[in-house]
């Protein structure tokens, strides 16, 4: 089986399931490609984008590259495209050729659906649910958000497939590796207003109320780092938190292994949240906004992490109040936050399943039946 991965930019939240399909399908029969330069704001954050794998395509930089792209666009069997390149979709599905788009959610909030009234987007839409009607193009939503925002669009029935994006997840750490003289919290991210980072810091203090051995990591820059900042000066205890520069991933995984709580308190402008993944698989127990895609996607409330809506402080505040004083459920979060990465999220898992489903649409066999996780149909 030939298979391409066509995304816009080459990133540390797509790379991992490339490699493990170049692995099972071979480096001969799989290529990643890159349609645009990378994005300099994403390299100064640590994404490495000099990755010399044989399969990786930078089509939008080289132009040998760019030609075999279009080559492997033609003779690849399987195509999976996270780009809006819907003309060269249409192309392979004339041709009644596997292809599965990929995406996150279309009508994020704010304005929602309402980026249909601006023309370009309309157009782009009316194309879109054209080709959606080929039974050759199936759909891969990175998120369950994202699959209720196409289907007020476009009806997939059987051919909506559960997705996200997928970590590489690190040797096993044990929970019990933590330093548990304190109840550490660690944000990390881009400081835009939608991230809600705000929430948090009411969150933490309403917390330090009641424990007083709580610390508080904030980690980025953006828009809004000089009001967290003084804000964070007005509400917090002076030695109870921190606030750091942007760092790579690598070095903010590191801190993930060091603290006890990952939060994410991101408004539902939020695709996925791939940093959920990456803390979850490193022993962190998750408390997270239930408005992004990867908390509604992989966590049940007080199973494998906690819930709360973006900007309740009050309900995160609850949240992390419980932890602080049960540190059993703080350690059984995090032991089942791993366990759902390692069974259901890992990008070996997704590719597995992915290439599994794929062979039998194109043998036209019965397809592979999962209940939760990647490749498990959505209705």
């Amino acid at each position: 089986m030939k298979v391409l991965h066509v995304t816009n930019t080459i990133s540390p939240h797509q790379l991992p399931l490339a490699r493990h399909l170049a692995e099972i399908v071979g480096v001969e029969n799989f290529r990643f490609g890159a349609t645009q330069p990378p994005i300099i704001e994403r390299v100064k954050l640590g994404w490495n984008v000099d990755e010399d794998e044989a399969w990786i395509l930078h089509a939008g930089e080289v132009d040998n590259d760019r030609i075999e792209l279009e080559h492997w666009w033609d003779e690849a069997d399987v195509v999976i495209c996270g780009d809006r390149l819907f003309e060269r979709m249409e192309d392979r599905l004339d041709k009644k050729k596997l292809t599965f788009y990929m995406s996150e959610r279309w009508w994020k909030p704010p304005i929602g659906i309402g980026r249909m009234l601006h023309p370009r987007f309309a157009l782009m839409a009316k194309n879109f649910i054209k080709i959606s009607k080929s039974p050759s193009l199936h759909y891969l939503p990175i998120g369950l958000y994202a699959a209720d925002d196409m289907k007020r669009i476009a009806k997939f029935s059987s051919r909506m497939w559960n997705w996200g994006y997928f970590t590489e997840l690190p040797k096993h750490i044990s929970v019990n590796e933590r330093n548990c003289n304190n109840f550490s919290i660690l944000w990390a991210g881009r400081m835009f207003g939608w991230k809600r980072v705000d929430t948090l810091i009411r969150a933490f203090a309403k917390l330090q109320a009641k424990c007083k051995n709580a610390t508080l990591t904030l980690v980025g820059e953006g828009p809004e780092r000089i009001r967290l900042e003084n804000m964070a000066k007005q509400m917090l205890l002076k030695d109870s938190y921190r606030i750091y520069s942007s760092m790579p991933i690598f070095q903010v995984i590191e801190l993930m292994k060091q603290n006890q709580i990952y939060v994410l308190s991101s408004s539902a402008f939020e695709g996925w949240g791939a940093v959920i993944n990456e803390a979850m698989s490193v022993g962190c127990a998750v408390i997270a906004s239930k408005d992004g895609g990867a908390a509604r996607s992989m966590i049940e409330h007080e199973k494998n992490g906690l819930l709360f809506r973006a900007g309740d402080w009050r309900a995160l505040a609850t949240g992390l109040d419980m932890l602080s004083r049960n540190e059993t459920m703080r350690r059984q979060l995090a032991d089942e936050g791993q366990r759902t990465l390692t069974e259901y999220w890992s990008p070996a898992k997704a590719a597995k399943r992915f290439l599994d489903v794929s062979a039998s649409l194109l043998a036209r066999h019965p397809v592979p039946s999962y209940v939760k996780g990647p490749m498990a149909q959505y209705y």
